[in-house]
């Protein structure tokens, strides 16, 4: 189920967005549109609520997204290459005509970069929450994750603080953790070391509504000076008064830009892996 009218329906019937506590109607479909673009594998959350059906949304989406692709990559690649990629690239390592047809076709495999799809992309949201199993705002949040149909991405803590080794070794990195309720500073702490080096996003949400959060942001980003290896975004909703915006952190450790197009010949080796499989 897409973001569509039925969807907005169970949502806001389950959680409403639109009051003090949680003011989360514009917040819930920024995160959806972050994770349709940077596509992580393991998502975070500590508060659950109307964000996390769309952050469940997102991934569903991409995961049909990188099925469709994958097939979509392979049946462009053979009836232009016709499976040999060799005529892909001239003698002195320059793109082919029939490349840059390959490159243009496709309809959303048009311009994929073929190294993505070597590894299965099986996204999971790891959500904690304080609410103890029995509580009618959890048991709210089930039903509505059922009526959905996403129960098989998502993994909650229920009665639960957050905590980075309640998540198996398979989902780490973290790529994407999100906190809408409190400890800013401990979840930092708690996360920093296992989020991704190449990129991964902390996102605290209510940042400029409260000086006490907007502190915290300010100590983790002295906490990060000297290694020079976090991006800070502050979002305001200029209009509200509470619950008015966000904090977005990137890890940059590790993160270097791809450059892909200017390497047509490992292009094409990823390519050869790719359809080997």
């Amino acid at each position: 189920m897409p973001l569509d009218a039925q969807f907005f329906q169970i949502a806001q019937t389950s959680f409403n967005p639109h009051n003090p506590d949680s003011g989360t109607e514009h917040m819930a479909p920024l995160l959806y549109s972050l994770i349709r673009m940077v596509r992580p594998r393991t998502v975070v959350e500590f508060g659950s609520g109307y964000t996390t059906l769309f952050t469940l949304r997102a991934l569903a989406d991409n995961a049909d997204d990188v099925r469709a692709e994958r097939q979509l990559l392979r049946e462009k690649t053979l009836a232009v290459a016709g499976g040999t990629l060799s005529t892909m690239l001239t003698e002195d390592g320059k793109p082919h005509p029939v490349a840059m047809q390959w490159y243009s076709s496709g309809g959303k495999a048009c311009a994929v970069d073929p190294g993505y799809y070597l590894d299965a992309y099986e996204p999971r949201l790891f959500s904690f929450e304080r609410q103890p199993h029995d509580h009618p705002y959890v048991q709210a949040m089930r039903d509505a994750v059922e009526q959905l149909e996403l129960q098989r991405l998502f993994e909650p803590f229920y009665g639960a603080q957050f905590s980075a080794k309640a998540l198996p070794q398979g989902a780490l990195p973290v790529d994407l953790a999100w906190n809408d309720d409190n400890a800013y500073r401990e979840f930092f702490e708690e996360f920093w070391e296992v989020l991704n080096p190449r990129g991964g996003l902390l996102i605290f949400h209510n940042v400029p509504a409260s000086d006490e959060w907007w502190y915290a942001i300010e100590w983790m980003k002295e906490q990060r000076a000297a290694a020079k290896d976090l991006e800070v975004l502050i979002l305001q909703e200029p209009h509200k008064l509470n619950q008015n915006g966000c904090a977005i952190l990137r890890r940059v450790s590790e993160y270097r830009p791809p450059f892909a197009l200017s390497n047509p010949p490992a292009i094409i080796e990823r390519l050869s892996q790719f359809m080997s499989r």
